[in-house]
């Protein structure tokens, strides 16, 4: 069903995509691996299925877990007709993802958002509000917002991943999504441009003086020294050295 017939102007997100994300944010948003972890399919297709036939159900009621909601979450997007990021908006999202200049790629990226058809922004914005709260706890959930974006950019934008020309810019496409999760509030609430920080491990130093003081530091035992032997050599009583 086309994301249109599942909104009204008084609920501009769908019901069901509301339910899940307060499930979630309720009851395991620090949950490890959220999104990355895989929950029961049998109980993913089950909360899609009793929410079809009532739309007041409660999730908690249901006793499923988070990881399944999660998957039932990501599931609906998925089965859009159209990805909630629009097809004809990649080729303009991808050439901006390329601008070298930080703030002209925030302000190309957030002028493309503004074509989202408001159906598209709404749910968009909400989802991306979300992953950033799940990226806020990746101490415990280990989801930073690049593992987010992992997860969740092809659900958003659904290439054609037959399309061999395609596999060349995949990182282009997650960086995108990783940024709409960085800066939800500078494209969605007017706020600032906020400093990211790198959650990724530091590679190793690059100038080898750095590795050399801790070997120096692990002391071998010292070999036989040949001075110690040597007098014991001079006094042998048959004379053959």
């Amino acid at each position: 069903m086309p994301l249109q017939d599942l909104v009204t102007a008084e609920k501009p997100i769908p019901l069901f995509v509301e339910k899940c994300v307060e499930f979630i944010e309720d009851t395991g948003l620090c949950t490890e691996g959220l999104y990355r972890v895989s929950g029961n399919k049998t109980d993913q297709d089950n909360i899609q299925k009793q929410f079809d036939q009532d739309h007041n159900i409660n999730l908690v009621s249901m006793e499923v877990t988070v990881n399944a909601v999660a998957g039932a979450l990501k599931a609906f997007f998925a089965d859009l007709p159209e990805p909630l990021i629009p097809y004809s908006l990649h080729p303009q999202l991808l050439e901006a993802a390329k601008t070298p200049d930080k703030t002209e790629h925030l302000h190309a990226l957030k002028e493309i958002v503004k074509k989202f058809h408001p159906v598209n922004y709404d749910a968009f914005s909400y989802v991306t509000t979300h992953l950033n709260r799940v990226s806020q706890q990746t101490k415990t959930s280990l989801m930073t917002a690049d593992n987010l974006s992992i997860c969740f950019w092809p659900t958003l934008m659904r290439p054609d991943f037959e399309n061999h020309e395609f596999l060349s810019t995949t990182k282009i496409h997650q960086s995108v999504v990783e940024t709409f999760i960085q800066q939800y509030q500078f494209f969605f609430y007017n706020g600032e441009i906020v400093e990211t920080v790198n959650t990724v491990a530091p590679p190793p130093p690059s100038n080898p003086g750095h590795l050399v003081e801790p070997m120096v530091l692990l002391q071998l035992p010292p070999p036989l020294q040949p001075q110690l032997i040597q007098p014991q050599l001079q006094t042998d009583p048959l004379g053959i050295i």
